[in-house]
């Protein structure tokens, strides 16, 4: 099996502040895959669109864990910021798309896409795992390879 390759930045995040951020992203995601709401789902895609796309500071999901890591005991960690901006960006393709189908009224499929970014968000804020690695090592990266040079 090959390694994992992750993007990387200069910057570092809180880890306590980006697990209790997924925390409530999944509550929002798990509440949308029981009961499927436009409102959710365009929620979800607006806050990972802040977080993705440098506007943290408008992101009320990562201004409430920021606020919610103020009652949590563990000490903090200082992460690479770069899984966690590429993480967010699948997040806002996933909660977009789910968006999307529901707007389509393709229920089901909006729900199937719903499930996997809760499944996403449940490993984050559980035990700190981000399946943005795997995702940019298998499906980012070989075709970045394979059409690096062309124009």
């Amino acid at each position: 099996m090959s390694s994992l390759i992750c993007p990387v930045s200069n910057e570092k995040v809180d880890e306590k502040v980006v697990r209790a951020t997924a925390l409530l992203s999944f509550i929002i995601a798990i509440l949308f895959t029981l009961k499927p709401n436009l409102y959710a789902a365009g929620f979800l895609a607006i806050d990972f669109y802040s977080r993705a796309f440098g506007m943290k500071n408008t992101s009320i999901l990562a201004c409430s864990g920021a606020g919610l890591t103020q009652f949590v005991p563990f000490q903090s960690k200082e992460i690479n910021k770069g899984p966690k901006i590429f993480a967010a960006r699948v997040g806002f393709l996933f909660s977009i798309v789910s968006f999307i189908l529901l707007l389509a009224h393709y229920v089901l499929a909006s729900q199937i896409v719903m499930g996997i970014l809760t499944l996403f968000a449940f490993l984050e804020w559980s035990v700190g795992f981000c399946m943005g690695c795997y995702v940019y090592t298998y499906a980012v990266l070989p075709f970045y390879k394979k059409n690096r040079g062309k124009i």
